[in-house]
């Protein structure tokens, strides 16, 4: 980042006591999913930088395990003046989805942020609050913090992640996901693999890092004939299995055949990249999240679906029909692979929008 306050030199003298804590910081990281890792180191190196050293030297440890609440604080105002995501309401006739400077948007009178500022949103400051949050309480109970948690709760207030949110997920509507699947029906090898794409997002409510990691012998059959895709170190840093609806599953096999006419064996990505010219030559790549991000945006094209929809999307959709068929919630946490049932709720609220809202009926005649 730009605003990053310089580095100093690493000293020679080091602090050799300190290298527990490298150790602890490793294993503490590697217990998650690779996604998480990722964002967990990328957290504490922002935040090491911001203390004034370089993640991994002596003088960074000295930092990380002195912080106080006051450090945190600081760091808190400077995350909220950096640039982040560009709001979606205001990318119709932009190109990048990035911005290199904050635009401030009525700054002069601002009390709060409405969603519509290129800073980061309240919802990426609060989810490295928490992160850090998680990482201290371990530094703690491991005895190489006695300064007590910076970020803690009661000393530190994160911002109202639900204020101002510049890319909330949207729904697709029930009666449009049947002509997205279709318009991206096809039987070439091209339409064969999107389609069977779009099965795993609308009929399995994978993520996209789910659909990117399959694998052709993750999809199987139970005993009983149930087709199900057997998932690798998901989100909860742990192996699933995803159940398929009929529909989905004879999409994915389709697919399949293909693949395995292309050479492609057993331990090779179920889902591949394509080149050539168009793009319609398949290769034994596997395909990336951006990969995915772009089929199903193109899908959705073609089908004439318009709207802030993301792969995501898929995954809330489905989960929101469930619900809104009367499936318990319980039953739709096996399905999801929630952490907890209120994160399914917080689906099911979605069922009840402006719709069908009572001010409907709100009349003085």
């Amino acid at each position: 980042m730009s605003n990053l306050p310089s580095v100093p030199k690493r000293k020679k003298n080091g602090f050799p006591g300190y290298t527990e804590l490298w150790v602890r910081l490793e294993s503490f990281l590697s217990m998650r999913s690779p996604a998480t890792y990722s964002t967990y180191k990328g957290i504490l190196n922002e935040w090491s930088r911001f203390l004034g050293a370089e993640l991994g030297s002596d003088e960074s440890a000295k930092q990380l395990t002195s912080a106080t609440d006051l450090n945190a604080m600081a760091y808190i105002r400077w995350l909220g003046q950096q640039a982040g995501e560009r709001p979606r309401l205001m990318r119709r006739n932009s190109g990048s989805a990035r911005t290199t400077a904050p635009m401030k948007v009525n700054q002069a009178h601002k009390t709060k942020k409405v969603g519509l500022e290129h800073y980061q949103s309240n919802a990426t400051i609060g989810k490295k609050l928490a992160a850090l949050r998680r990482i201290y309480r371990m530094l703690i109970s491991a005895g190489l913090v006695s300064t007590g948690n910076p970020f803690d709760s009661d000393k530190i207030k994160a911002p109202p992640k639900e204020s101002g949110r510049k890319r909330p997920t949207e729904m697709v509507p029930f009666e449009k996901v049947k002509a997205i699947i279709e318009h991206s029906a096809g039987t070439s090898p091209k339409e064969l693999h999107d389609s069977a794409i779009l099965a795993c997002l609308f009929g399995g409510a994978l993520r996209r890092s789910e659909v990117a990691a399959l694998r052709l012998a993750d999809v199987r059959k139970s005993a009983a004939g149930t087709a199900y895709l057997y998932l690798r170190a998901t989100k909860a840093g742990k192996d699933a299995q995803q159940a398929l609806p009929a529909w989905a599953a004879r999409t994915i096999l389709r697919y399949m055949k293909e693949r395995v006419q292309f050479g492609a064996g057993p331990s090779d990505f179920l889902f591949c990249s394509f080149r050539g010219k168009g793009g319609c030559t398949m290769t034994m790549n596997g395909i990336s999240n951006a990969g995915i991000y772009k089929v199903f945006k193109s899908s959705c094209r073609k089908a004439g679906v318009v709207g802030f929809f993301t792969p995501h999307s898929a995954r809330a959709t489905a989960i929101t029909k469930l619900l809104a068929d009367g499936i318990p919630h319980r039953q739709v946490q096996e399905f999801s692979r929630h952490s907890s049932i209120q994160m399914v709720e917080l689906y099911d609220k979605r069922r009840i929008g402006v719709d069908e809202n009572v001010a409907k009926d709100l009349d003085f005649d």
